[in-house]
């Protein structure tokens, strides 16, 4: 290869590397609790994308999200209701969610102080997906609740500009250190073949953990976990991606990624 070819691939390779550079674009807001409704405006162009909502029936209080147009909140559906995840600090926010829920689903944050993840909640991270035209992006609100679910506060929010790039919950706030690993769980071995451990940095008291295939079909489940190391094994589980989802309570305490191979 001659010199101006090298140079040539160089500025190939640069120029696609460039395209691999993320940007998030980050909105603080001034802590909001609104006596009723909140619409979040998520990339700031004057369209609402997400409805937060206090709701009250037969003298039951909660806090409800409402997608609109097609955008979309990421959960899971128990017991004939679509509960999104409350999210702590750096989980991944992407496609690999498992399952995301759009304008025909709202989602229960929470209703009273039992049902829903994010009752008494602070700080916790709303997953978001935003489609514009033929693109995807991903972000996060974040959000605390009153343990009645009489309340909500809205703090600050973030998507990444770039389509289909996953964010961290939390990314692009400077107050939070992005390169922290607050994960709660490790586990090992990690794609699992026929078993794998999970072990928690916190003391677990009657969790469950949860397993969800690819499209949000749940596969597995692992109840009355005490303590802070347990192991799971493969059984009837195929080959290919998994999403793990370990409770405490009636809340998420972490979501996570399993692979298992042959």
């Amino acid at each position: 290869m001659n010199k101006k070819s090298f140079i040539h691939c160089i500025l190939i390779l640069f120029f696609n590397n460039i395209r691999l550079y993320s940007q998030i674009i980050y909105t603080d807001i001034p802590d909001t609790t609104p006596n009723a409704t909140y619409s979040l405006d998520l990339n700031n162009d004057t369209v609402v994308d997400f409805i937060i909502q206090h709701v009250e029936s037969a003298g039951i209080v909660g806090i409800v999200c409402y997608p609109q147009n097609n955008n979309a909140y990421s959960g899971n559906f128990v017991d004939g209701t679509y509960l999104p995840w409350a999210l702590a600090t750096s989980n991944t926010i992407c496609v690999s969610l498992a399952t995301w829920y759009d304008s025909n689903t709202p989602g229960i944050m929470a209703l009273g102080a039992n049902q829903g993840y994010w009752a008494g909640e602070t700080d916790k991270y709303l997953a978001l997906k935003l489609i514009e035209e033929t693109n995807t992006y991903f972000g996060w609100a974040r959000i605390d609740l009153q343990a009645t679910s009489s309340s909500f506060t809205i703090k600050d929010y973030a998507y990444e500009s770039t389509p289909n790039t996953c964010i961290l919950s939390g990314q692009g706030n400077l107050n939070i250190n992005e390169n922290s690993n607050k994960s709660i769980f490790s586990i090992f071995p990690n794609p699992m073949i026929y078993s794998t451990t999970i072990q928690t940095n916190v003391d677990l008291k009657n969790a469950t953990l949860t397993i969800y295939n690819s499209i949000g079909q749940k596969v597995k489940q692992v109840n009355n976990i005490f303590g802070q190391t347990f192991t799971i094994s493969k059984e009837h589980l195929q080959r290919g991606l998994y999403i793990i989802s370990l409770t405490e309570e009636n809340k998420i305490i972490e979501v996570d990624k399993l692979l298992i191979s042959d």
